[in-house]
């Protein structure tokens, strides 16, 4: 009995050590952490309704003639959506803005149009915490200081980009100097660093970018959507006081 009891205490340690999926630890409320996502609603963000969701290319990256480039690899738009299967994501939703719901105490998005999801506040100097799940070829996105939800500083999640913003870089901004990839189907870390004009992108431990730059000073989180599947938890947020 005193060894079950043992293994027991193992876990409920490991557990405390590490925290719930969706929740913070008594040092995260401590250090100041905001939790943005809860796992059981959408509270505090919103589908945003935009007319063009961008294909994936974040600033500057159309042609002059203001078409796409053909990729590479996997479209800027997915054709295989994942279905949505919750009332919240076979709701009707206001033209131009996308379904998500949350499965499992995921956030998911589904369906179609592709779009984004964004925060209702706005943000300056901060670091971000998102956990993402995703396939190989995919394209999506973790958008900060996106100005009224669009626009914005857009962290990539997509391989292979056709102008070369490949994961880990900030689309339109700056690409990594190396190759950075995050594992197909399994969870995966982003720890993205505002203050001032310095940005720093971490991926599963590893910095893939830290450059300046001004354009946006504040704005919102935002979440992107291509129609390819995958899923998000543990989005937090530490406010950097200066």
């Amino acid at each position: 009995m005193r060894r079950f009891h043992l293994i027991g205490l193992m876990f409920t340690t490991l557990a405390s050590a590490f925290g719930a999926d969706n929740a913070l630890t008594k040092q995260e409320k401590a250090q100041g952490w905001i939790l943005l996502f809860d796992g059981k609603t959408l509270n505090g963000w919103d589908s945003a309704v935009t007319s063009n969701p961008g294909q994936g290319r974040g600033p500057g990256g159309a042609t002059k003639q203001g078409k796409a480039p053909t990729p590479p690899g996997p479209p800027a738009v997915g054709s295989n959506p994942r279905a949505c299967s919750t009332p919240a994501g076979l709701a009707a939703v206001p033209t131009g803005a996308s379904h998500w719901e949350i499965v499992g105490g995921l956030l998911v998005p589904c369906g179609d149009p592709a779009g984004y999801l964004t925060s209702k506040q706005t943000y300056k100097d901060f670091v971000l915490d998102v956990d993402f799940k995703t396939g190989e070829d995919t394209n999506s996105g973790v958008f900060i200081r996106a100005p009224g939800g669009i626009g914005g500083y857009e962290v990539q999640i997509w391989k292979s980009q056709p102008q070369g913003y490949n994961t880990g870089s900030i689309v339109g901004t700056a690409k990594t100097e190396g190759t950075f990839t995050f594992i197909p189907d399994q969870w995966n870390h982003y720890e993205i660093t505002a203050e001032g004009d310095h940005m720093v992108v971490v991926l599963n431990g590893t910095k893939t970018l830290d450059v300046h730059d001004s354009k946006f000073p504040d704005g919102r989180i935002r979440l992107q959507y291509q129609k390819y599947p995958i899923e998000f938890k543990n989005i937090k947020l530490r406010i950097i006081k200066n």
